[in-house]
């Protein structure tokens, strides 16, 4: 699947990831790592950590990326959720946890939407019922972002890394 948005100078598209994309997703996210206040997460990873944990987990859905200009300026991830998890913020299995990393000098493009909208027909092929964002109670941009696609908060909890963490949730249609 690939869409396109916007003008031909500004124009972003959207598909789903492709082996040889891995190294470029994988440093966007390290880089967010880095600016901090962006993730919950704190270790970088390389690209074969990331291809093991995200795109070949037996959880893995989907995963999008969000091209301008010849390059990925973001992707969104999509996995179930585990029916083992003992974490504090335990979900039913038949839910998905979605993830999006956009880099820094293209949040606000609308590289988001457009990944949620691909996100969200993979989604609906699996007979997802809802679909979780956690996010760090002191990233407000990404919390503004799930709740303008019609995300809603679910639960507050303290995770396992003891950071402050919202989950927003949306629910599909049966």
């Amino acid at each position: 699947m690939l869409t396109s948005i916007g003008s031909n100078l500004m124009s972003i598209s959207v598909r789903s990831v492709r082996s040889d994309d891995i190294i470029g997703i994988s440093n966007i996210l390290n880089e967010i790592i880095v600016e901090g206040g962006k993730t919950l997460h704190n270790n970088i990873m390389t690209p074969l950590e990331f291809e093991k944990y995200y795109l070949k987990s037996q959880f893995s859905v989907c995963c999008h990326v969000a091209i301008q200009a010849q390059s990925i300026i973001g992707f969104q991830l999509l996995e179930w959720s585990d029916p083992n998890w003992s974490g504090v913020d335990k979900l039913p299995s038949n839910w998905g946890l979605i993830s999006t990393y956009i880099k820094k000098n293209a949040r606000r493009l609308s590289a988001g939407r457009q990944l949620f909208h691909a996100t969200k027909l993979s989604a609906n092929k699996t007979k997802m019922l809802s679909i979780i964002a956690t996010v760090g109670l002191f990233n407000k941009g990404a919390i503004e972002f799930y709740e303008s696609l019609g995300f809603y908060e679910y639960e507050q909890f303290k995770n396992d890394s003891n950071q402050y963490c919202v989950s927003k949730r949306f629910d599909l249609p049966d």
